[in-house]
């Protein structure tokens, strides 16, 4: 199975930034940028004592409005006529700004580099059309529910298989479960936070399927549930524990 760490998803989401860059979806390649921006930070506050607060997760989030906050006041300032490169270095200030000087440089040094972004030939994609395919005349509270029920009901016919000693039938269709409850909470996140045109929801899905397609690397088929690790992984520390929740319990056999 594709092994993917909290450490690993800033590097696969620089990949998927520089591999939009080069299809020219500019938008996505921005996206991607910053998401991995965001989990350089996130990993950082990690290292150095989150975990010793006595609410990590609310400290987190408070972080995450602080962060939220310089980025509104930017949008307020900032020329229309920016980059994309030039977009996303001053998003970077902002947010490397919110925090103590003494943790600037730490921050900075992380942070990859965007000269792909100068790059880039633009590609003209229309955000939503794109999020009207996915929804295919759904509200996105529509699609939620549907994603949840075709993964429980996966789930239940592959715990029937698990008790019947079909190991492989019961991994796939486990597999089909993961993949419809993590696309059900990607939408519902997207959803929650504002994100109408669910541009989250196409950037956390395609590197989901880098997870859920993966093969352990000794080429056997892994244990059942092998996958979940990377999915959360995506997500970060904030929302592991909900997509956690969101996700139906494993089969028994």
């Amino acid at each position: 199975m594709t092994s993917v760490t909290d450490e690993r998803v800033p590097e696969l989401l620089g990949q998927l930034s520089q591999r939009h860059a080069s299809e020219g979806d500019l938008r996505r390649a921005k996206l991607a940028a910053w998401a991995a921006d965001v989990h350089v930070l996130e990993e950082l506050l990690w290292q150095n004592g989150l975990g010793d607060a006595p609410d990590p997760d609310a400290q987190l989030a408070a972080l995450g409005e602080v962060v939220a906050g310089a980025l509104d006041a930017l949008a307020d300032r900032a020329p229309n006529h920016l980059t994309a490169r030039q977009l996303v270095e001053a998003a970077r200030e902002a947010m490397v700004t919110t925090f103590d000087e003494s943790v600037h440089g730490l921050l900075t040094d992380r942070l990859a580099a965007l000269d792909h972004l100068d790059l880039c030939e633009p590609v003209a994609h229309d955000a939503v059309r794109e999020a009207e395919r996915r929804l295919d005349g759904r509200t996105a509270e529509g699609l939620v529910a549907e994603l949840r029920f075709a993964a429980a009901d996966c789930m239940a016919v592959a715990q029937l298989l698990a008790s019947e000693g079909e190991e492989d039938a019961a991994r796939r269709l486990a597999h089909q479960a993961d993949a419809a409850a993590f696309e059900a909470y990607l939408v519902a996140a997207a959803s929650l936070g504002g994100d109408e045109r669910l541009a989250t929801v196409d950037l956390r899905w395609e590197l989901g399927r880098t997870v859920l397609s993966g093969r352990p690397a000794d080429g056997s088929k892994g244990a059942l549930g092998d996958w979940r690790p990377g999915l959360l992984a995506l997500v970060g520390s904030a929302e592991s524990g909900v997509l956690g929740r969101t996700l139906e319990a494993l089969p028994e056999p």
